[in-house]
This record gives structure tokens, C-alpha cells and sequence, in this order.
């Protein structure tokens, strides 16, 4: 941006300013969103619009109206990725066992993190072999991966988190059920006492 776009240093700030706004943006929505549509669903979604926000860029040349496009095109960018993150994490943490919690986040950690530097290498070659925007491709095609592992998935058709009260069949109905207390012991069933007066003391001798 800064050298094949001209951009200004202050453009470029704003820009990554935008795509940290994104990311906070997504972060908070990714709870409602899941709710409403369905942790999979949503998911999908997001990572199907992950690689479509980077045509923008690839298309841009040195002008006011392609930095405003990239710029909105980034937010929207990790907008996706932070919903799509965070609902994943969430889902992982849900199924997990508690004794495998440090050791699951450990290998989480590990292939991401361990991956970066590898990726940014491979980057810089093809950068300094093939150009700039071809390069920009490759990662955008590499973008499809989480979309098609996703959808081959039983991720796909999750509806909700793991683990959550069913969603109401009707609109205005409570998320959560509140919980039916437990008779205490000796205590006869409400239902049989009302049939049998003479169940659980309520009747006339």
C-alpha cells in the first residue's frame, strides 16, 4: 500500500485503524450472530466473505476512492475473522474436557502462532519471485481453505452453542428456560397430590 499505492502514511493509518475497529466490531456481534443464525451458519458465512474483501485490494491503483474501498474492505475483513474466531474458540473450549483445556490451547497456540513466521517467509518469496499481486492471489485462493474444511464439516449444520437451552419456537419467548426445581425427598408430585387429596397430607381424615 504504501509503495505499489502511493498510499500516505496517514491513509495508512487509517486504514489499519479501520481494520482494528473490524476486529473489535466482530469480536462483539460474534454472541448475537450465533444466537440468531447459528454458530455454523454464521461461520460459514463469514469465512465465504473473507476472501471476496480482499478483491479491493488486489484491483486498487493510487486514488482517494480505492483507499476508502480498502479501508472499508479490511474492516469488514476482520469483522469476519474475529466472529468466525471467537464463535470457534468458544465451541472448542464448550467440548473439551477441563483436564485437556491447557493441553488444547497449547496445540491451538502452537500451530497458529508456529505458522506465522513460516507463512511470512513463504510470503516474502513469492513476493520478491513473482510480484506483489500474484502473491496477494495465492493468499486469497489459500483464504477458500477454512471455507471448504468448514463446510465438509459437522460444524456446518450447528445450530447452536454446545451445550445451550433450545431456541425458542416463537418470537418473544425467553432464550433460557428457568430451571424446575427438584421435589425434596418424601415429597409427593404436585400432579398425584392434586389427583389423591390424601397424598402428601392435603386431604380430610
Amino acid at each position: 500500500m504504501l509503495k505499489s499505492l502511493s498510499m500516505s502514511p496517514t491513509a495508512f493509518g487509517v486504514v489499519l485503524g479501520l481494520g482494528a475497529l473490524g476486529a473489535a466490531a466482530g469480536a462483539l456481534a460474534a454472541p448475537a450472530l450465533a444466537r440468531r443464525y447459528g454458530p455454523g451458519p454464521m461461520m460459514l458465512v463469514a469465512l465465504a466473505l473473507t476472501p471476496l474483501t480482499q478483491i479491493p485490494l488486489l484491483l486498487a491503483s493510487p486514488a482517494l476512492a480505492w483507499q476508502i474501498g480498502i479501508g472499508a474492505a479490511l474492516f469488514l475483513q476482520l469483522a469476519c475473522a474475529a466472529a468466525a474466531g471467537t464463535t470457534q474458540r468458544s465451541i472448542r473450549q464448550v467440548v473439551t474436557a477441563d483436564d485437556m483445556q491447557a493441553r488444547m490451547q497449547a496445540v491451538s497456540t502452537w500451530l497458529t502462532s508456529g505458522a506465522r513466521p513460516v507463512a511470512a517467509l513463504v510470503a516474502g518469496g513469492l513476493g520478491t519471485q513473482i510480484g506483489v499481486r500474484p502473491t496477494l492471489v495465492v493468499g486469497t485462493c489459500l483464504l477458500l481453505v477454512p471455507l471448504v474444511v468448514l463446510y465438509r464439516s459437522p460444524l456446518r449444520g450447528l445450530r447452536q452453542m454446545p451445550g445451550a437451552q433450545p431456541v425458542p419456537s416463537h418470537p418473544g419467548a425467553p432464550l433460557m428456560q428457568p430451571p424446575v426445581p427438584s421435589p425434596s425427598p418424601g415429597a409427593a408430585p404436585a400432579d398425584d397430590a392434586q389427583r389423591n387429596p390424601a397424598v402428601g397430607g392435603g386431604g380430610t381424615a
